[in-house]
């Protein structure tokens, strides 16, 4: 599985990414001095769980930032804040934490790769280009639009743009991910992504303090996510499944419980831990990262032990 998203590149792009001459926004995005892509916390393969936070980075780059219709505060809106810190108990714990840097709206990585909307470039769109309902709305691994439906950019954007923002932000994302998950079921016979993001409340789904999203069952074992959810309504939060998000790409793609591989897609809503006016950490977020942490630790002490490892759970 690791070396999927290599292959997401057909060879007719790798001979543009070679040929490529000029300068593109991507070029001018003071890469060199931005922090790694993708960074992840801990030793990898301890126990079969693995922590993701694809949403909670915060580095802009300048060249995007400049190019862009929409002000940083705006731009930030789809930003799930903090969420890695929320989940440095639970990591501390064992499992290992993987982080994107780069933030949703200069590349989403809970997308298909090539779930594009071909209306925000100009030029030829290579064959492989198959966006998604939500792709065409906009949504997709390149958004066009940011909250409210506001479009994110002043012009149309050369596709080369799109392709180099996979290729240097979301495959390195997903060749790591899938990397930590296959070493984890290598050697322990399964293993768990618990894929972290945050939410604004959620009124039409009563406004939970949690959302679980499990593809309405097919992402990962009942048992499991029935052990989350408990914990969690055990401490006192309340919390709904698969409304209204039962999750994105990564919860689809990684959780295959059929061969062993599962995936929950948790959403925490922000206001619980911040201001979501100011973006400021308030005075329940150490509450709910110890509920986070105990969720973790919950989940761990039911998977069967590591001499067990051709056992599935369920």
């Amino acid at each position: 599985m690791k070396k999927f998203a290599a292959s997401l590149f057909p060879p007719s792009l790798m001979r543009l990414f070679q040929a490529q001459s000029g300068t593109t926004e991507h070029e001018h995005s003071g890469r060199q001095a931005s922090p790694a892509p993708v960074l992840v916390s801990g030793t990898p393969a301890t126990g079969p769980l693995v922590l993701a936070s694809p949403h909670s980075g915060h580095f802009y780059p300048e060249a995007f930032v400049s190019s862009a219709r929409q002000p940083l505060d705006i731009l930030r809106s789809g930003e799930d804040s903090f969420v890695e810190q929320l989940a440095l108990g639970a990591q501390a714990l064992g499992p290992p934490l993987i982080q994107a840097t780069f933030p949703r709206v200069f590349c989403d990585v809970n997308r298909a790769a090539w779930d594009l909307d071909s209306r925000m470039f100009h030029g030829s769109i290579p064959s492989f280009v198959a966006p998604s309902e939500r792709g065409l709305a906009g949504l997709g691994s390149i958004p066009r639009i940011v909250a409210d439906r506001r479009p994110i950019y002043r012009q149309r954007l050369p596709f080369m743009e799109a392709a180099l923002r996979i290729r240097h932000y979301w495959m390195p994302y997903h060749a790591a991910l899938a990397n930590l998950l296959e070493q984890a079921r290598n050697r322990h016979g399964f293993c768990l992504l618990l894929d972290l993001h945050s939410m604004p409340a959620a009124p039409q789904a009563g406004s939970p303090d949690f959302v679980l999203g499990d593809r309405y069952g097919t992402s990962c074992t009942p048992h499991l996510t029935n052990l989350a959810e408990q914990t969690l309504q055990g401490l006192g939060f309340k919390t709904a499944r698969n409304h209204p998000y039962a999750g994105g790409y990564i919860t689809r793609h990684y959780g295959r419980p059929g061969i062993n591989m599962h995936a929950l897609q948790i959403e925490m809503r922000r206001d619980l831990y911040m201001d979501e006016s100011t973006r400021t950490k308030h005075a329940g977020f150490a509450s709910l990262a110890d509920a986070l942490t105990i969720m973790v630790e919950q989940v761990l002490a039911h998977f069967p032990s590591h001499e067990s490892k051709t056992q599935s759970i369920g």
